[in-house]
């Protein structure tokens, strides 16, 4: 509660400086809101961990620390494909979407968009962060977190807004959410548990697989887009839908997956309701990447059978009340 009231505070802060000292407010301001909600897309990963904490809390409160350094490393992984399919989709289609369906005079709100959808792909990893330090209940190091990050973005947006103007948001917003990844990996390393950050799985593969993606994406809707509203709504159905078993198929391309991980997606999908069909080609698009490709199963997770062994040892002792 108290890291939620930080947060809100820094952003009531960051809104009374740039009404004090940006040039035409009104413009820059109006244009800047309508690119930040591309971002909130990214949110969906903030459910996801949400969800997560709890198999966190359990884990740790039973003395399964592998288990609970593979709950990280997954939501690590998971972070990196998730943030570089949406980063890819919006950062290939939003531009073009802002100026059909608003307009021209909203070409400020088509370049903003760029660095803040950049800014958002970067930010999963603070939020693994946040919801491992509740789940090894530690809710004050998310409090102490929060504020570091909304005191280095204020203190920069107000050395530097007078003399960058909204350039300096966006410096304030980088560096702010780097050094609350960084802090927070290594606090919660020594404070929480042993984390564990497979870096081509959760960085390099979604880099790689986001950058493909981009550029099929970008050209496809070069073919369609006219400049007015339909043909914008046309290119961003494209990207978020149609165009994500593209994704995944990069992502096994570039060798994010191993044989067990492949497996355990597939069991997935009978977990599935309604959405079956769209996990199954998923998966499907994940499988056919993989099989072709030359770097599958260099980069396995391999805590991956210790922490399962703990998982079964944990199930046993479980009882009914």
């Amino acid at each position: 509660m108290i890291g939620s009231a930080i947060w809100g505070i820094g952003q009531s802060v960051e809104i009374l400086i740039t009404q004090s000292y940006l040039v035409n407010y009104a413009e820059v301001w109006g244009n800047w809101v309508l690119a930040q909600n591309f971002v909130y897309g990214f949110n969906v990963l903030a459910t996801l961990y949400n969800n997560l904490m709890p198999s966190w809390s359990e884990a740790i409160s039973h003395g399964r620390m592998i288990l609970s350094k593979y709950y990280s490393a997954l939501a690590y992984k998971w972070g990196g494909v998730i943030s570089g399919f949406i980063a890819a989709v919006l950062l290939a289609v939003g531009d073009r979407f802002i100026l059909g369906a608003s307009g021209p005079e909203f070409t400020r709100a088509a370049q903003y968009a760029i660095p803040l959808l950049i800014w958002g792909a970067v930010q999963y990893p603070s939020w693994v962060g946040d919801n491992v330090q509740r789940g090894a209940n530690r809710p004050w190091l998310m409090t102490i977190m929060i504020g570091l990050e909304q005191i280095i973005r204020i203190s920069l947006a107000f050395a530097l807004v007078r003399l960058l103007q909204i350039n300096a948001l966006i410096i304030a917003y980088f560096i702010g959410i780097m050094t609350k990844n960084i802090v927070s990996y290594f606090v919660n390393n020594k404070v929480c548990f042993k984390q564990k950050f497979y870096f081509w799985q959760s960085l390099f593969a979604p880099l790689l697989a986001a950058g493909a993606h981009y550029l099929v994406v970008r050209w496809v809707g070069g073919l369609i887009w006219k400049g007015d509203q339909v043909t914008s709504i046309i290119i961003l159905f494209i990207g978020l839908l149609p165009s994500y078993p593209l994704f995944a198929f990069f992502y096994a391309l570039f060798g994010g997956w191993d044989d067990d991980e492949l497996e355990d997606m597939h069991r997935a999908i009978d977990l599935s309701s309604f959405m079956r069909p769209l996990a199954w080609l998923w998966w499907k698009a994940s499988w056919m990447g993989a099989t072709i490709s030359p770097l599958h199963g260099r980069f396995p997770m391999d805590i991956r059978k210790e922490a399962l062994q703990e998982a079964k040892t944990l199930t046993t002792e479980k009882v009914s009340l």
